[in-house]
């Protein structure tokens, strides 16, 4: 978690980025990497250094013969998170040959590769479109192939909100359900249509407005050295991990948790997590 000070200037916090982030992937820090990537003096770079062991005064440790910081073992980021999505968003970042701190960091990072889902792609005018149906409080007359039905129908919908639960899906009020409902924006074909105002308040939308704790564990068959593996991988405390979540998003978490009804009737080495609180979901209509 971060916690330093944020009247810093903000290229000195890119440049503090920068200096955990190498310290993280690469296991050392030295001048060189702060001024030539900021394009700064030798000077400034000592300035920073010097600033940074001050303030962080167990996370470095110099080698006098070669002028290179090494992370001290007691090393813990304060101006990163230090997570594993954030190495992700390294790996991203240096592909896509970013000018930002972490992705210049990880110009020396380990072989790694990252291997996800193909994202689901729709039209960008559909997103744009959406947007200021949203932004303005309009109707927005959309095609939409549903797979429920085998051919499209034209819908007319209020959307309110933009979510995203590995596919990209907008909370809408729909005029010929009657009710508020998720549309997935890959499945809007052509151009949406934008109308008049609309009088349909998001404040009705009970599903989006309201809140449910999802609570999730260990499953009880595993072994005791399997359990405490499982808690830490999924960061549980105590045996638990609690995530609070719109009760309209509640169904896409406990899918990407692979967790629901007959939990604890699966194969502990691949079930693995149960869901602990499977009553209360169910009587909010939230488990399939």
């Amino acid at each position: 978690m971060t916690v330093y000070d944020t009247k810093l200037p903000w290229d000195q916090r890119q440049r503090f980025m920068l200096l955990e982030a190498r310290l993280i992937w690469t296991g050392k820090i030295q001048l060189g990497d702060l001024r030539d990537a900021f394009d700064i003096g030798t000077r400034k770079a000592e300035k920073d250094l010097q600033l940074y062991r001050e303030r962080c005064p167990r996370n470095l440790v110099l080698d006098d013969e070669t002028g290179v910081f090494y992370p001290d073992d007691r090393f813990e980021p304060i101006f990163l998170r230090g997570t594993a999505q954030e190495f992700l968003g390294v790996l991203r970042n240096h592909d896509l040959a970013q000018d930002l701190p972490l992705a210049m960091a990880a110009s020396d990072h380990v072989p790694a590769e990252t291997l996800e889902l193909p994202e689901r792609e729709f039209d960008v005018r559909v997103l744009q479109r959406m947007s200021t149906a949203i932004r303005e409080g309009r109707w927005l007359t959309i095609e939409y192939q549903s797979m429920n039905r085998p051919d499209p129908r034209k819908l007319r919908i209020a959307p309110h909100a933009l979510a995203y639960v590995g596919r990209w899906h907008a909370r809408a009020y729909s005029a010929e359900h009657q009710s508020f409902r998720d549309f997935l924006l890959s499945r809007i074909l052509g151009l949406p249509e934008l109308g008049e105002a609309c009088r349909h308040s998001p404040d009705a939308d009970w599903d989006w407005r309201n809140q449910v704790t999802v609570r999730i564990g260990p499953h009880p068959g595993l072994t005791l050295p399997q359990r405490r593996v499982v808690e830490h991988d999924f960061g549980m405390h105590g045996g638990l991990l609690e995530k609070r979540v719109r009760l309209a998003l509640a169904p896409y978490l406990l899918k990407l948790l692979g967790v629901g009804r007959g939990d604890t009737e699966r194969d502990p080495a691949e079930q693995q997590i149960v869901l602990l609180n499977q009553a209360e979901l169910d009587a909010f209509n939230r488990l399939s």
